[in-house]
């Protein structure tokens, strides 16, 4: 899963560098078959309680690759408006959120109070 995680980023860096949309979506095609790897993944690695357990609306490699695309933003923002601007700082806090959401989305996850969406 983390090198799917790293790839995402990866292709999030080169799209935000192209202009051409052939290429731009392929980009997003290559991101398409990343996310259903990571869902793929944690289908197998993850039981699903279905009992009870309320349905998550985005599947695991969607919020990963969403994370992939901040991480990207976050970064950009240091190199266009410095460090401390009012405007990196925006890209790093949102970042924040979305690991906290991760985070709380795999605890609910493995304690069976949150299930994922089914591929």
């Amino acid at each position: 899963m983390l090198r799917s995680a790293h790839a995402l980023v990866e292709l999030h860096e080169r799209r935000g560098q192209l202009r051409d949309t052939a290429l731009v979506a392929e980009i997003d095609c290559r991101r398409v078959e990343l996310v259903d790897d990571i869902n793929e993944w944690i289908t197998q690695e993850v039981p699903q309680h279905r009992n009870g357990a309320a349905l998550h609306t985005e599947s695991l490699g969607a919020v990963i690759d969403r994370m992939a695309r901040s991480w990207v933003n976050a970064n950009q923002a240091i190199d266009v408006t410095g460090a401390r601007s009012d405007n990196t700082h925006k890209h790093w806090y949102h970042l924040a959120e979305l690991v906290d959401g991760y985070t709380d989305l795999i605890a609910d996850v493995t304690g069976g109070r949150r299930r994922l969406p089914e591929q």
